[in-house]
């Protein structure tokens, strides 16, 4: 992580940094911290400009196998980076992805009627990760298929 801040100090614009509001989330998953699935929580960092527009953030899983698991970006500077255990399946393609807790008989229905598996995964920072890891994994294969 330090590494990475410093990739994302290039500019030493410290009036811009001053106005921005940081959020932190320092157990995203706190549930499934406590009843011992460690590698689903995930310490989310955002950053907010002076009118509240979400501009930037870090969502890290420091308990991930074999290694920590990272992803951050700021659409406004272009930038976008990720570290993800590559060789975990983390497939989440025709399926639900939802809490590791109870759904609405509404999700419920749904996930009988579409006939897919349901993925159960806690903490939000780590849902979305699974996501954008599926979503860059299948755009990596399109992108070898096409060369």
């Amino acid at each position: 992580i330090e590494s990475l801040a410093k990739d994302l100090l290039v500019s030493n614009n410290k009036a811009c940094y001053s106005k921005l509001t940081i959020f932190i989330d320092p157990i995203d998953g706190t549930r499934e911290f406590s009843s011992g699935k460690g590698e689903q929580c995930s310490i989310c960092i955002g950053f907010a400009d002076e009118m509240g527009k979400a501009v930037a953030g870090v969502v890290y899983r420091p308990l991930s196998k074999p290694s920590p698991t990272w992803v951050a970006g700021a659409k406004c500077e272009g930038y976008a980076a990720h570290k993800f255990d590559e060789e975990k399946d983390h497939s989440t393609t025709g399926a639900l992805l939802s809490t590791n807790g109870s759904i609405s008989p509404f999700v419920d229905s749904l996930i009988k009627e579409l006939e897919v598996p349901r993925i159960k995964a806690g903490g939000a920072g780590n849902k979305m990760m699974m996501l954008l890891q599926q979503s860059i994994s299948i755009a990596n294969n399109k992108e070898m298929t096409h060369h």
